[in-house]
């Protein structure tokens, strides 16, 4: 991952949470290793990687103790929680960020390929391509690391988990794209902590 990128979230104080810092230094690095799957030209590479790395960015305007509640959230405190995809697309947008696919993969991350996902619902092809790719690297990245809401999977349970679910919550196509991606990349990938 290019570290003007790590450097930037570190700067805007993402460190203050090292579970969300380290996150979205993996899911980063899982696009980094997507991208040259799909053959990306270096300037969309970056584009691309970028705009996993911050997906997550949101949280920065979420209060602190939410993000690291060990007890099960009540609803009001999931719905704050599920503000950060809007949350994000602003700040972005205040750092300058403008390539529309950036704002899309931040805005669009946790949407579903059922439509059942947030915040706009969309389904299937109407929820943007980066997006999709980076749902799916947020939720395996989220399965593979201690989480207070889950146990942790290895990363065949995580890989099984996502097949499960494929054309249900994923593309389908882009789970093939991550599960491409040689086990070995991803567990180096899974093993980094900031």
């Amino acid at each position: 991952m290019p570290s003007l990128i790590r450097s930037e979230l570190k700067a805007l104080g993402l460190r203050r949470d090292p579970t969300t810092f380290s996150h979205s230094v993996r899911v980063g690095m899982f696009a980094q290793a997507a991208a040259l799957e799909l053959g990306m030209a270096e300037d969309e590479k970056r584009m691309f990687t970028a705009a996993c790395s911050f997906h997550d960015i949101g949280k920065l305007l979420v209060p602190h103790d939410l993000l690291v509640k060990r007890l099960p959230l009540d609803d009001a405190e999931r719905a704050r929680i599920r503000e950060h995809p809007l949350l994000g697309v602003r700040l972005v947008r205040q750092l300058g960020w403008r390539d529309p696919r950036m704002i899309a993969t931040v805005r669009s991350h946790h949407e579903r390929w059922d439509g059942k996902g947030y915040p706009d619902g969309l389904r299937g092809e109407l929820i943007p391509p980066w997006a999709r790719m980076c749902a799916v690297f947020d939720s395996f990245d989220a399965m593979v690391q201690i989480r207070s809401y889950n146990r942790i999977k290895t990363v065949a349970e995580a890989a099984d988990e996502l097949r499960r679910q494929s054309g249900i919550q994923f593309d389908k196509t882009c789970v093939e794209l991550f599960l491409s991606i040689p086990e070995i990349t991803i567990k180096k990938i899974q093993r980094y902590r900031s």
